[in-house]
Formats: structure tokens, sequence, C-alpha cells
């Protein structure tokens, strides 16, 4: 394997790229937690064989620059360099003489993603193969999110099992030629952020980003940032109503995304007393053709800050989340790290500056809890005739009860305007009321942990 220090004077090192400086800074500060891991597993009811699978890793990872990326300090800040070659270690662990394997792995597993990565010198990639039975594997892959994002861990997979059913039948894959690689990309997005053709998109972003930034009043806000421990909630929309919404969708012109996150933007002012929302809604960054069986770190949080008022029907918050993010996908190119350091926005510690939520439907969940340093984190995903959803939340800032209401108040919209699209949101006040109060559990006269910014009297909006 090369020895990335063995290249302290080549000129291959570059600069980091948009999240990745943040996700420099946060191993940095503190290196022993796994906060940036992104786990991926998947079953295979077949036999394996061990030598196919660490051939088809090497395969990848000559395939794949990112899988390769090496990362130092420097006096001009972090760089990333592309190592010629690297050998990732795949081990065969053997569960089949556990008293029960499956529970053995899923412990295993835990341990595996709550590991951390020490060091970011060596590309921060483990690759495992767990062998339940003879006819039984899982194959475990876990990365630092510096190199990977979660489209990425969907592209390792899916080659992945490619190349092992192209192994297993005596073969090559035939895996697609990549037309540019990810140290391209990075030294090419760098030329056009220092060009004239940004500067209309930093416009944009500055025109929807400024002061004064609203404060999404839920939970403690107040609490210590230090520690961030988060736990998910598990739910769904059952079929009769995601049936619903889908001809909601149709009808109103818009994407169930957009339909989902109208929902979750008033659902958020029902409970928060806002009318001004921001909420973030991870892009992939995969924004030309070339990039879109790429494997690297190209995610680009989007804002899509959704202003309301009592008098608006539902129908028009759904018509104005369209514009706005139809707004946030045209000027996606603009790498949210630099637009922080453009915006007048007041920096906390542990706080991002212009959202505490976010907002994601796609075609998988991720794994639970995942950990985010955002307090809110709503995530959602077709299941046959009905949507499965899953709620992360902070613990230090929110209790379940609260993190239960959120919940509740969000399926209260979705199944009023399943209903009636046309309900102004005053109408849709009672009904979200009703729903909150149904799903506190706390004893009664016992005031609950972190009880609700919109209950405390003289909380600032910014």
């Amino acid at each position: 394997m090369a020895n990335p220090h063995d290249f302290e004077d080549d000129q291959a090192w570059f600069e980091l790229w948009n999240g990745q400086r943040a996700l420099w800074l946060q191993h940095q500060l503190d290196d022993d937690r796994a906060d940036s891991n992104l786990p991926y597993w998947h079953h295979l009811h077949e036999a394996v064989d061990i030598a196919d699978v660490r051939r088809a890793a090497t395969l990848l990872v000559d395939r794949h620059q990112a899988l390769r990326l090496s990362f130092r300090d420097t006096p001009d800040g972090p760089r990333q360099r592309v190592l010629p070659d690297f050998q990732p270690d795949v081990p065969l662990v053997d569960l089949t003489g556990a008293a029960n394997p499956s529970a053995e792995l899923n412990r295993r597993i835990r341990t595996e993603n709550a590991t951390p990565f020490e060091e970011l010198a060596t590309p921060p990639v483990r690759i495992k193969v767990f062998k339940l039975a003879c006819d039984h594997h899982c194959l475990y892959v876990n990365m630092h999110h510096i190199v990977t994002d979660g489209t990425s861990m969907g592209i390792f997979m899916r080659e992945l099992l490619l190349c092992l059913e192209a192994f297993a039948a005596g073969a090559e894959p035939e895996l697609p030629p990549l037309p540019t690689t990810y140290g391209a990309f990075v030294r090419g997005r760098r030329e056009w952020l220092a060009s004239d053709r940004s500067k209309a998109v930093e416009a944009y972003w500055l025109d929807q980003l400024a002061a004064p930034l609203p404060r999404l009043r839920i939970g403690d806000y107040d609490a210590p940032a230090e520690e961030v421990v988060n736990e998910t909630l598990e739910f769904g929309v059952e079929a009769d109503t995601a049936s619903g919404l889908a001809a909601l969708a149709r009808k109103l012109r818009v994407t169930p995304h957009i339909l989902l996150l109208s929902a979750y933007a008033v659902a958020l002012r029902g409970i928060s007393a806002n009318d001004d929302i921001v909420i973030c809604v991870p892009f992939s960054g995969r924004d030309t053709k070339e990039l879109d069986g790429m494997f690297g770190c190209f995610i680009n949080p989007l804002s899509v800050r959704v202003r309301m008022s009592g008098g608006d029907r539902f129908e028009e918050v759904v018509r104005r989340t369209r514009a706005v993010s139809i707004g946030a996908y045209a000027n996606s190119r603009y790498p949210f790290m630099s637009l922080l350091e453009k915006l007048d926005a007041a920096s906390r510690p542990g706080r991002n500056p212009v959202f505490s939520t976010s907002f994601q439907f796609t075609d998988f969940l991720p794994p639970a809890r995942q950990t985010s340093q955002l307090d809110l984190c709503l995530f959602g995903k077709p299941d046959g005739d009905r949507l499965a959803l899953r709620l992360n939340y902070n613990t230090r800032r929110l209790a379940k009860v609260e993190a239960e209401e959120v919940r509740s108040a969000f399926l209260a919209v979705l199944g009023t305007v399943v209903d009636d699209a046309a309900v102004s949101l005053d109408a849709l006040a009672e009904p979200l009321a009703q729903a909150r109060r149904a799903a506190r559990t706390a004893p009664a006269g016992r005031r609950r942990l972190g009880a609700l910014r919109a209950s405390r009297p003289g909380t600032p909006s910014a």
C-alpha cells in the first residue's frame, strides 16, 4: 500500500471542496466520534467467494479516485491527494459459530458504525464480509463522509454486486467508463467559483438568505452544543392517505417531494409560530450528466426558505415552495460552505446559522440513528402503497415528546390537506393543536424537558 507521507512535496495535493472542509474541521476538533461515518450493508443469501470480493473492491478503488484520497493539514489549510494505488483490507468475519448469528451481526454492525476513523492520511474506507451461513453473507462498507455521500454509497454497492456477479460467471464486469475524475471535478469547480460566472449565483443566494434569518423556535434552542445525541422516530403514512397525497400532487402538478416539504413547513410553522421557515434540502451535487456515476463527496445542502401567513391556503404554500425549490436547484452549483462566508448570519457554537432542520424524500432511508448536527431531520421514501418516514432528532435539544409532537403535527397536516388543499393555515391551527395534545405523554403538571419555544414568551425570532 502506498504511504501518503511519501508525497509531501508533490504538487498533486489540492484544496478540499465544499462540505469536505467542514468535515475536516470536525475531525480535527474531535476524532473520537463517528458522526461522519456513512455505513452501508447488503445481505446476500448465497455462497460468496471472499477472493472475488477482494478483487472487486480493488477494482472499484482503482476505478474511483475518491476511494484513494489522502488528507493532510498545511500552512495554507487542509489539502487532499489521490494516491496512485491503495489496497483495501477486506476481512472475512465468520459468525457461523455464534449462538445467534443474526444477533451477533447486529451487535458487530453497531460497533462498526460507532467506530471512528482515527486519521485521514490513509483513505478512510472499511470493507468487511460477515458470514452467517454457507448461503448467507452480509457485505458491510463504512466510509468517512469526507470521501463519499449517500448516492456514492449506493453506486459503490451496486458496482460491487455487478463485479461479484461477473466474477461468479467467469467474466469481467462491464462498467461504463467514467468521463471525468474526482480531482478534475474539484479543480474545475474551484475555477468556476473564482470566475465571474459564479457571481450571479452568489447574488441569488445572498438575496434568498438576506438577514434577518429566522430561528426555528422548537425545543431548547440554548441547550449546550458540545454533544449531539440523536434518536429516531419511525412512522408512516398509510395507503389510503398516501394514495390521496399522490393524487393531490398530480392535481397541483408538483412532485411528492414538494408536496411533503410544503406540509413539513406548515407543520413547523404551526409549532414554532414563525411565518418564516428555512429548511435544508440535501442535494446530490451531481448537476451534470458526467457526474451521475461518479463516486465522491458531492452533496451540497440547499436552503429552501418558505414565507407564509395565516391567510394562505395550503395549495398556495405548495406553489410557493415549488417556485423556491426550482430556484434553489437552478442555483445549486454554488457551494454552501463558501456561501456561509458571505452571509451576514450570526453563528452560534454547534449551530448552523441558516437552518436547524432538513427534509429529504428519496428512494431510500439513511441508516437509523445517523448522526446529524441539526435538531430535526425528516426522511421519507415510498414503501409499497404507503410512505415510510423517519424523524431524526437531537435529544440534547428536544425531548422525545417534542419529537412526537412534530410527527403528529406533520401527519395532521397531511390528513387534512388530502381532503381540502384549499384549507387556510389559520384553519389548520386547531387540527395541529389537537394532534400535538394527543401526542403529549408527559405526566400532567410536570414541565416537559425542553418545552417548545413557542410556549416561552419573549423569545426573539432571530
